[in-house]
C-alpha cells in the first residue's frame, strides 16, 4: 500500500471519528435543552401549596402568606392543624430555610413543612407528611 492511500485512510478515519463525536455532543446538548424546557428538577414547582392542601380540608388550611412570609422569603404560606407549609422560589432556597429553621422542619422539593412547637399525634404527623410528599410514591 502506498503512502498516499494510507494518508487517505487516516483522514477518512479522523473525519468519521470527528463526525461521531459531533453527533454525540449534539444529542447531549439537545437532551439537556429538552430537560430544561420541561422544567428539569424543578418541574414540581408549578404545584402550589394551595393545590396540595385543597385535597385534604380536614387539616383546616388557612392562607397566611402575609404573616408567614414576612421573616422568611417564601412565595406562599399556609397554616394548618398539622403545621405550616411554605413554598419557595427554588429547591435550594427551600433547602436553605429548612436548615435555618432547624428541628421540626421537613423539606420536599420547593416546600417546607414547619411543625415546630406542635404536639402532633402519630396520625397527625402522617397526615402532614402525606400532604407534603403527595407527589411521591412511597411503596
Amino acid at each position: 500500500m502506498n503512502s498516499l492511500a494510507i494518508t487517505s485512510n487516516r483522514r477518512r478515519v479522523r473525519r468519521n471519528t470527528a463526525l461521531l463525536i459531533l453527533g454525540v455532543l449534539l444529542v447531549v446538548v439537545f437532551s439537556v435543552i429538552a430537560w430544561i424546557a420541561i422544567g428539569g428538577k424543578g418541574a414540581n414547582n408549578s404545584q402550589t401549596v394551595k393545590d396540595l392542601l385543597m385535597s385534604n380540608t380536614e387539616v383546616n388550611p388557612l392562607e397566611t402568606t402575609s404573616e408567614l412570609c414576612q421573616e422568611v422569603p417564601c412565595l406562599e404560606g399556609w397554616t394548618t392543624d398539622v403545621g405550616s407549609f411554605l413554598r419557595f422560589k427554588s429547591f435550594g432556597e427551600a433547602e436553605y430555610w429548612a436548615l435555618v429553621l432547624g428541628n421540626g422542619v421537613i423539606q420536599y422539593e420547593h416546600v417546607v413543612l414547619d411543625i415546630r412547637g406542635l404536639n402532633l399525634t402519630l396520625e397527625e404527623r402522617r397526615a402532614a407528611i402525606d400532604l407534603l410528599f403527595s407527589g411521591r410514591d412511597w411503596f
